[in-house]
């Protein structure tokens, strides 16, 4: 966003009013009066604003310069003043900050040797708008007061409320204290009611408001509010996009739909951002080759102007001298400034080299700090759909799964079969996107080592895709080499998501057909091993083309409508295959089935026990009879399903709506074990722990979130958890945390 530069804001008004008055082109000769050499310098002015406003900044300097020796000439300091503001300004934007600079002070000196309080106000604005290209912040924001307080007592509005919207914007935007920024915002809104009855003066566009009302509401909280400024801001700046205003308004607009939950929007808006990003970044490119251009244009103009200065005053010195004299004197000065031009423009090549590669190397950290900055939007955009579908998820799952036990319902197992496969389906869906999200955002997916029972893994899977297999009429066939160990370590859940999506496809591209789940012993040293894992269809089959495409995004959706899906499955099978050190293959044949296989590396253990299989939940152990359990969860479903699971174990349970309700009830009961949900309204389950254990250091606290399992285990790291679970979780997990947690 920029800051406002005063001389400039007010003279481009000055000169759009001469030039309705003026349209003709206009002239000096040495005998011309003071009133038709002002109108050449508005004139020049007029010509030097517009060069500006299509980035011809060594054109807009050279007609500045023009004026600045005719200003001296006439006396008149107020021109003077506004030429150097001129050439400081596209010094300024030919990131020139030094000349930039020398023009200001210049302004400064003058301004105050004249005691003009209008003068001083608006050369410190512009020497403020230099502290800001160089992060000067607070510096920035300390002239802008000194401004505020001299515009004060000169009624200077127009530079009272620039300075109030510009140190506003700093405490936004650069600063991100939003609490300082709210009172010059309000005083800006102020001084600009008596401000509009000064026509004489250019108004201020309200979009400097919008944003910064926008941004004020979004770092307070009040997303509506900043959604509803944002976009007021985009729609007042939509002839042109390609501003740095419309991309931060439109980045803000976004964050403020994916606050409010608004994803579907937001999605929408991302995209369009992510156009204008790039639109941008070609912009860059292409301004930054014409920027190097103007500043060797810009060198070549001053060196002539100091050369056409130093001419001056020899031919003036000179003037009574011998004529061979001064022929001799020039020549031996050209001869000098040849010499010296040389070495200056070896220099300045060599410079602006340096200068162009530091640009561009700017240009692409900022590009990419851009880029990062939407994957992150993205990722918490996806983390949050996530939790927001696996937390209905749980609810479906643990209700499907008691009701699949009611005797009554026994007619309805069927159909009851079907809910709890459909909602298993999504809940791979989620994990399989929440996986791709983990990868192509470039965050590195830690891989678990722990101990599991290889057999039983498989047999989950088979269990899991039961209803699948039936549906298609298939066979699955299952064969493990008796050599492989029991017991194994590696990332359980990610070779789980690996076999599920490899033998979902199977099942989905074969009727009556048969599919095999071979598990072979490649090689064995000491601790690890090398596995071969294959999943062997005598379905559809692939042809040579399809076998170069299927791995990548969303390719196998390409096919007939009977065998439609995400086409994510492959993908991410390649990506957790390659994090994992390994890579799938592919044999197959059009018609006669397909061999998708990977090999593994695996460690091995000397632990041959594996956890007991969990009894059912219809049997009451006498172990858990009795045990009293909390739970603590602000919806009302997940707090039934989690009661219907541990009260068919014998257990008793009570159920509170918030933390602060469980806190007190475990002032005054006792209980086994406390169940707390993680994500709950006024305090959450870990700032709810910390509480508990000052009065409480002893009693069990597992925290149940629908959060994934990598993003929850990095959560709860610091606090006085004793366990956690991921829901939906399975069942005999949570027998295995209880027989932990209770024996």
């Amino acid at each position: 966003m920029k800051f406002l530069p005063t001389f400039l804001a007010l003279w481009m008004f000055t000169v759009s009013l001469y030039a309705q008055k003026n349209e003709q082109s206009i002239t000096i000769s040495p005998d011309s009066t003071k009133q038709e050499i002002i109108d050449y310098i508005e004139s020049n002015l007029e010509k030097s604003d517009i060069e500006m406003e299509n980035g011809n900044y060594p054109a807009a300097i050279l007609y500045s310069h023009r004026n600045l020796e005719l200003a001296k000439k006439i006396g008149d300091s107020l021109r003077l003043a506004i030429s150097r503001s001129y050439i400081s300004h596209n010094y300024l934007k030919l990131e020139n900050i030094e000349a930039a600079r020398n023009y200001i002070n210049k302004n400064i000196t003058m301004a105050e040797a004249m005691k003009d309080t209008l003068m001083i106000n608006a050369s410190k604005i512009d020497l403020a708008n230099i502290y800001i290209k160089e992060k000067r912040y607070q510096d920035f924001v300390q002239l802008n007061k000194e401004v505020i307080s001299l515009a004060k007592k000169a009624n200077d509005y127009y530079n009272l409320i620039t300075s109030s919207l510009n140190i506003a914007q700093a405490y936004l935007v650069n600063l991100q204290k939003p609490d300082l920024a709210r009172p010059y915002i309000d005083s800006a809104k102020v001084y600009n009611i008596p401000y509009k009855d000064f026509p004489k003066l250019p108004p201020f566009s309200n979009d400097r408001f919008y944003f910064l009302e926008a941004e004020y509401a979004f770092q307070t909280g009040d997303f509506k509010a900043a959604k509803k400024n944002f976009k007021l801001d985009i729609e007042n700046l939509k002839n042109n996009e390609g501003s740095e205003e419309m991309l931060s308004s439109y980045s803000g607009y976004l964050q403020s739909q994916a606050e409010l939950g608004e994803y579907k929007e937001a999605y929408e808006s991302f995209k369009v951002l992510d156009t204008l990003y790039e639109n941008k970044l070609k912009s860059v490119l292409e301004e930054s080759n014409k920027t190097l251009q103007d500043r060797l244009e810009i060198e070549k103009i001053e060196q002539q102007i100091k050369n056409k200065e130093l001419q001056n005053k020899i031919f003036s010195a000179k003037a009574e001298k011998n004529r061979i004299l001064l022929i001799a004197s020039v020549t031996l000065l050209v001869f000098v400034l040849l010499v010296l031009l040389f070495f200056v423009f070896e220099r300045t090549k060599r410079t602006a080299l340096m200068k162009k590669l530091q640009r561009k190397n700017e240009e692409y950290l900022d590009a990419k700090e851009k880029s990062e900055e939407m994957a992150r939007v993205k990722t918490k955009f996806l983390s949050t759909v996530s939790h927001e579908l696996r937390t209905p998820l749980y609810g479906i799952i643990g209700l499907s799964n008691d009701l699949f036990l009611a005797p009554e319902l026994s007619s309805h197992k069927k159909e009851l079969q079907s809910l709890k496969f459909s909602a298993n389906y999504l809940l791979n869906l989620v994990n399989d996107v929440l996986t791709l999200n983990k990868i192509e955002s470039q965050n590195s997916i830690k891989l678990e080592n722990k101990p599991f029972g290889l057999q039983e893994l498989i047999e989950d899977i088979d269990i899991s895709l039961k209803f699948m297999r039936k549906r298609n009429n298939n066979q699955l066939k299952i064969k493990i080499d008796k050599e492989i160990p029991p017991i194994l370590i590696g990332d359980k859940i990610k070779l789980s998501q690996i076999l599920i999506n490899l033998i979902g496809n199977a099942l989905k591209f074969t009727n009556d057909g048969e599919i095999q789940i071979l598990i072979n012993l490649i090689k064995k040293k000491e601790k690890r091993i090398k596995l071969k894992f294959q999943v062997k269809d005598n379905g559809i089959g692939i042809s040579k083309e399809e076998q170069k495409e299927i791995f990548k995004e969303f390719e196998s959706s390409k096919k007939t409508t009977k065998f439609a899906g995400t086409g994510l499955g492959l993908n991410i099978v390649t990506k957790l295959l390659k994090e994992m050190n390994s890579e799938i293959q592919l044999i197959s044949q059009t018609g006669k089935g397909s061999n998708f296989y990977f090999e593994l590396e695996l460690e091995t253990t000397d632990q041959m026990e594996t956890v007991s299989p969990p009894p059912s939940l219809n049997t009451k152990k006498p172990e858990f009879a009795g045990k009293k359990i909390l739970i603590i969860d602000d919806n009302h479903i997940n707090q039934l399903v989690t009661k219907k699971y541990i009260e068919r174990y014998g257990m008793v349970a009570k159920s509170v709506d918030s933390a602060l309700e469980g806190i007190e009830m475990l002032k005054i009961e006792s209980f086994d074990l406390v169940f707390m949900d993680l994500n709950m309204p006024t305090l959450n389950g870990l700032e709810a722990t910390s509480m508990i254990r000052e009065f409480n250091k002893e009693i069990k606290i597992i925290i149940l979130s629908a959060t994934e399992v990598q993003e929850l285990e990095d959560k709860i790291k610091g606090y006085a958890i004793n366990d956690f679970l991921s829901k939906p979780y399975k069942t005999k997990d949570l027998y295995s945390l209880l027989e932990k947690c209770l024996k």
